[in-house]
């Protein structure tokens, strides 16, 4: 089976498997201009073409407001328009100041950047949908992100959880989806390689510096690239929990002296 076919398979693994998109949804993808948010426009645009669905996709690239080579950016960001008009999708653009307002945060040492950045973001997509109308997000999250944000979770959370394939939001108003979801990021790398798609860089000074990227790492380099049934094992752990071999926290009651 091709590299295209596989994705297929993978992404409708997804769709099908939660019903991540329906007859006449409204959906707005998160386009950063990455990979992942390439082959998410790329497959939910074939997807409507494929299965005949009255879907109605709208892709936003948000500027975060870092510092950049701004004529490689506005480049960058004119290949992200025309490859949505190709796929006959509403490209929409915006700024904001989120970029600065987490350096001023780190500088200052009141939050992490990575937490006010995503809060701006996410309150900016939030606030788009209710205006149009919009039910439902696409981020571009896979495989290899699900597998890391349950590592995270459990090193500084202390709970056993990750992101799912279909996220509900104020009590069903909104939902976050995720049709990537059992796709490996070598995947999605290799096939935008095969297409020969522009990708547009990441201006966040931080980027390279997160826990997930840290994390990302260390797993791929120490566990997974040196027994890749690890991996598998462990994405396939999370759909089968043993709960009755868990423990439940024990009764809270007085020690009697």
């Amino acid at each position: 089976m091709n590299l295209y076919k596989k994705l297929k398979k993978l992404i409708g693994k997804a769709v099908f498997g939660y019903d991540l998109v329906e007859e006449g949804d409204k959906i707005l993808i998160a386009l950063s201009g990455g990979e992942d948010s390439l082959v998410l426009t790329h497959f939910l645009a074939e997807w409507r073409h494929l299965y005949h669905k009255n879907l109605y996709l709208y892709a936003l690239h948000l500027d975060m407001g870092f510092s950049k080579d701004e004529e490689a950016y506005r480049l960058g960001v004119e290949y992200l328009k025309n490859f949505c008009e190709e796929r006959e999708i509403i490209f929409m653009f915006d700024k904001i100041k989120a970029g600065e307002m987490a350096i001023e945060a780190y500088d200052k040492g009141e939050a992490s950047p990575c937490f006010v950045c995503s809060w701006h973001r996410r309150k900016y997509f939030f606030n788009l949908a209710n205006t149009l109308g919009i039910k439902k997000i696409a981020f571009g999250h896979h495989k290899d992100d699900v597998i890391v944000t349950f590592f995270i979770n459990m090193f500084y959370c202390g709970e056993l959880s990750t992101i799912l394939p279909k996220q509900e939001m104020f009590k069903g108003n909104l939902y976050l989806i995720r049709p990537l979801y059992f796709v490996e990021k070598d995947m999605i790398s290799r096939f935008v390689k095969q297409r020969d798609w522009r990708i547009l860089e990441n201006p966040c000074p931080f980027s390279g510096e997160t826990k997930r990227t840290y994390w990302s790492k260390f797993l791929r380099e120490n566990i997974f690239d040196k027994e890749p049934v690890i991996k598998h094992n462990v994405f396939s752990a999370l759909f089968k929990p043993r709960l009755d071999y868990l423990p439940n926290p024990p009764k809270k009651g007085k020690i009697s002296n």
